[in-house]
């Protein structure tokens, strides 16, 4: 399957790139700058083309450029595509989009424009959810929705209508009103990080949330307001109800006021989980900060949410907001507590583990009784990889001779992180001689 990315370099073509190659597909990124688009392909081990006609040799062709240079790209590439390949866009504005993806890709191709609702800082796609707009499409739907469900990711269908209203509420209203308190804190010159000292778990939250917004490319940010045409009702009924709100309280019409609250709490009528999901993000701020005073002087593995490098090493220190850990060199690396995923998956551990240290190979010979069932050994191993940081165990060589009596020499390969390697075969060596006698 061969993937073309046209503009694969920025933040979200390169979750894509990473994520498409470690799903056997070969992907090759295309961009103006050759400098940026060379060294990701390097960093990713992809091909790079700085030219978008290269698009004519793939099986899926994706734009994700910034929305103002969408159309413009569309005009450019759809028509290049080969005859039944499929067409899509990654862009969070659809109309438009979509009419100019029906109007210039080759009418024997496939077309699905899709909507990643999440951004480039994300760790993986599991659990993130996908937009799907089918325009025109037959064997591509079901290709799609494998790759998704693969990732476990989840997906809905909507026509590019129904898309870009939901999104002048969901993208459209959620930026406004946080960007607005944003800069209203800005207006007032109020000391955000001092209020932190004051604050209740919910406004500690909401500041998180304000600070993610306004840390993202404020141009993508505009024009999610400016291309959709919805967002303009949706703003202007904003504003009408904060004055609405706003006369209630300076006219102390407590009446209308618990109107227009208890009216808004009927109108949720999901208060109860509501209420549920915000506790338990609510509790995984604390929850986060016990784990990690609880595991002082033990190693960890974090990924840092920004640059997604993996940093390991035993805890040092930990304060309210910085972790600082000591590394296999003895150096402190101090890290904020915000900017890192706790890995807790013990596979992707022993990954790290692997790609950090090698593997190095141990063969062990045991006598055993024949009547053991030699593969439980190898079993009973495997279920502890992740204690001794084994990477595979195989049985090498079965011997029998008259001389052992009626036990056979069973010889295992065990190949194992390559690290504290006296300990681990210690105690695999241990473990052997329980159960039979080392040669």
């Amino acid at each position: 399957m061969n993937v073309v990315i046209i503009g694969g370099y920025g933040g979200m073509g390169q979750i894509f790139v990473r994520i498409f190659k470690a799903y056997g597909w070969n992907v090759i990124i295309t961009g103006p700058s050759r400098e940026k688009g060379e060294k990701t392909a390097s960093d990713f081990g992809v091909k790079f083309s700085d030219d978008n006609r290269i698009a004519m040799s793939a099986d899926i062709t994706i734009i994700t450029v910034p929305i103002e240079k969408t159309i413009a790209t569309i005009k450019e590439v759809a028509p290049l595509v080969k005859d039944g390949s499929l067409i899509t866009d990654f862009t969070s504005v659809k109309t438009d989009v979509c009419d100019a993806l029906l109007q210039y890709t080759n009418k024997n191709a496939e077309i699905i424009s899709i909507h990643p609702m999440f951004g480039p800082t994300i760790s993986g796609i599991h659990g993130q959810i996908f937009i799907l707009c089918p325009l025109r499409t037959e064997k591509w739907m079901p290709v799609i929705e494998k790759f998704l469900n693969d990732y476990k990711a989840k997906f809905v269908t909507a026509t590019p209508e129904e898309h870009d209203k939901a999104m002048s509420v969901i993208q459209g209203l959620t930026h406004f009103t946080y960007i607005s308190i944003g800069y209203t804190l800005k207006n007032m010159d109020f000391n955000v990080k001092e209020s932190r000292k004051f604050a209740s778990p919910i406004y500690s939250l909401m500041l998180d949330i304000i600070g993610r917004i306004l840390s993202q490319d404020p141009y993508l940010y505009a024009h999610i307001q400016m291309e959709n045409s919805l967002t303009q009702d949706v703003r202007e009924k904003f504003i009408e109800s904060a004055i609405v709100l706003n006369n209630a309280i300076n006219s102390k019409d407590e009446k209308n006021f618990v109107n227009i609250m208890s009216s808004s709490a009927k109108h949720f009528s999901d208060l109860g989980n509501a209420v549920g999901r915000s506790n338990k993000a609510i509790a995984s701020l604390h929850e986060e900060l016990e784990f990690l005073k609880n595991n002082t002087g033990k190693e960890i593995f974090v990924r840092h949410t920004i640059s997604q490098q993996i940093h390991f090493g035993k805890i040092h220190t930990i304060d309210a907001e910085n972790l600082e850990l000591e590394n296999i060199f003895k150096k402190i690396l101090k890290i904020k507590i915000s900017n890192i995923e706790i890995l807790k998956d013990d596979e992707e551990i022993l990954n790290v583990q692997k790609n950090v240290f090698g593997i190095t190979k141990k063969d062990f010979a045991v006598l055993l009784d024949e009547g053991i069932d030699e593969t439980l050994i190898t079993e009973i191993l495997n279920c502890r990889k992740y204690e001794l940081e084994i990477d595979n165990v195989f049985i090498k060589d079965i011997y029998r001779s008259e001389k052992f009596k009626g036990n056979k020499s069973v010889c295992y390969e065990i190949l194992f992180v390559n690290r504290n390697v006296g300990a681990k075969e210690a105690e695999i060596r241990k473990f052997l001689n329980r159960i039979g006698k080392l040669r």
